[in-house]
Parts: C-alpha cells; sequence; structure tokens
C-alpha cells in the first residue's frame, strides 16, 4: 500500500524523469540523492519521490547507512468503490492526495572474523486523503471531462458517524465508505552469527513487526509515527546452528 495506482482511464498521457547523484561508495562518508517524478497532461494528477541517503564507514569492522523516502501521489481517478444500484454496477473514483515517508537504517559490525552482527530497521507511514468524487460514465470518451459525472453539492453527503458517504444523484441513491486511509508499519532484524570452527555456525535472529492503520486520514506525521510505536509488536526469536562432524 506504498503507493496506490495510477490514473485508471485511459488517454492521459504523462512524462516522467529521473535524477540519481552519488559519492565515491569507498569512502568513510558517501551519500546518495534520488528523485524521480510524473506529470500528467490531462488531469492534474502527479508523482513525486525522492530518497536522500548517507553511508558512513565508522572504522574497518562498523558501517551505518540510512536512507529517508518520501512520496507524493496524487492521482485524480483513483479507485474508491463499484456500488450496486438496480442489478447495475456504478464504478466510482476520486481524487487521492497520498503521502509516505519512511526511512531505513542499518548497521553492520563484525566484532571478529567469526563474529558479527547485523541490524535493520524500516518505519514508514502512508496516509491517504480523497475527496473530488466522481462516477464513469465512458472510459473511452476523447475528452476528459466527458469519461465522469462529478459528484458536488446536495448530490453527495459525508456521514461521519458511519465514517460513510450517501449519494443522491441521476444513476440512484446509493452509499459508499470513505476510502480515507493512515497505514503504519515497522519492520526490523537483528542477526549475530558466530561461526566457532570452519563448516560450523550458530545464527540467532531477532525480529520485531508493528503495524497500525484507521480508515481515517491523520496529515500529522508526529501522530501516526507515535501510533506505529504505541502498536503491538510481534516478536520472534530463530535460533539456528548447524555442525561440522568429522566422517
Amino acid at each position: 500500500r506504498l503507493l496506490r495506482g495510477g490514473p485508471a482511464l485511459a488517454g492521459d498521457r504523462f512524462w516522467c524523469w529521473n535524477a540519481h547523484v552519488s559519492s565515491d561508495p569507498s569512502r568513510r562518508v558517501s551519500f546518495l540523492l534520488g528523485t524521480h517524478s510524473h506529470i500528467f497532461s490531462e488531469s492534474q494528477s502527479s508523482l513525486f519521490e525522492t530518497y536522500p541517503g548517507i553511508f558512513l564507514r565508522l572504522s574497518e569492522s562498523l558501517s551505518i547507512s540510512s536512507d529517508v523516502q518520501y512520496s507524493r501521489n496524487v492521482n485524480e481517478l483513483e479507485y474508491v468503490a463499484t456500488p450496486d444500484v438496480s442489478q447495475r454496477a456504478l464504478y466510482l473514483l476520486g481524487r487521492i492526495d497520498q503521502k509516505t515517508i519512511g526511512t531505513t537504517f542499518r548497521v553492520n559490525y563484525t566484532v571478529t572474523p567469526d563474529l558479527s552482527i547485523q541490524y535493520y530497521g524500516s518505519p514508514f507511514v502512508s496516509t491517504g486523503d480523497y475527496n473530488d468524487f466522481k462516477r464513469v460514465t465512458s472510459p473511452l470518451a476523447p475528452r476528459y471531462y466527458e469519461r465522469f459525472h462529478p459528484l458536488a453539492g446536495s448530490e453527495i453527503t459525508h456521514r461521519p458517524d458511519l465514517n460513510a458517504y450517501d449519494v443522491n444523484e441521476a444513476a440512484g441513491e446509493y452509499s459508499f465508505a470513505n476510502p480515507d486511509f493512515s497505514f503504519r508499519q515497522f519492520r526490523s532484524n537483528l542477526v549475530m552469527r558466530w561461526e566457532p570452527k570452519p563448516g560450523s555456525s550458530l545464527y540467532v535472529v531477532w525480529s520485531q513487526g508493528r503495524t497500525s492503520e484507521a480508515s481515517l486520514w491523520n496529515g500529522s506525521a508526529a501522530d501516526n509515527f507515535s501510533a506505529l510505536w504505541n502498536a503491538p509488536s510481534q516478536n520472534v526469536l530463530l535460533v539456528k546452528l548447524s555442525y561440522w562432524l568429522p566422517m
């Protein structure tokens, strides 16, 4: 759910560009910066992504790297629902403004040639705010705004108590759930590898995950990360031992 789909109707051309710069990775300190963008010709849809990162080689045995990913996806034709009215399926779209931010953190520490420790952690938050709902009428119409009927004014009513929308328009009366969302997730692994002698090894792995989601939009990064850290964690401990027996 990091990134929702692109425009749902055919015919909206787009331009994209990419840029990526990085320094010498063999240095003790190196960095990278990348960006990617889509701009659409007919709708007001757009996509922007950027991902700066840094790598630190603190010693021959210890290295740390971290990068941040940020994206904003604005799509005027995001699928919302398919209500059924008089045995006829209606296809509803909406404008989504989706923002996603996350980071990845890695540590590699070689204690001795036979003992090493690795850590990986990656939290991210993605929120989607929907508005400008519309019903598909003629998806192959040559003109962009002839492909759907906008739901506006008294045709659509928000029901906060049910977290849903009621619609009364020419196609009939129907309802659909509020598609707004706030999704948060954290994944991490801590791995210790010990090789007491050639052919024999011991792996100890601790994995932790957290997931939190709500069918509401919350644009505050602080609130979302707070909800993520307060979510129940799932912890797994794995131990793998292999021992070479001379025959």
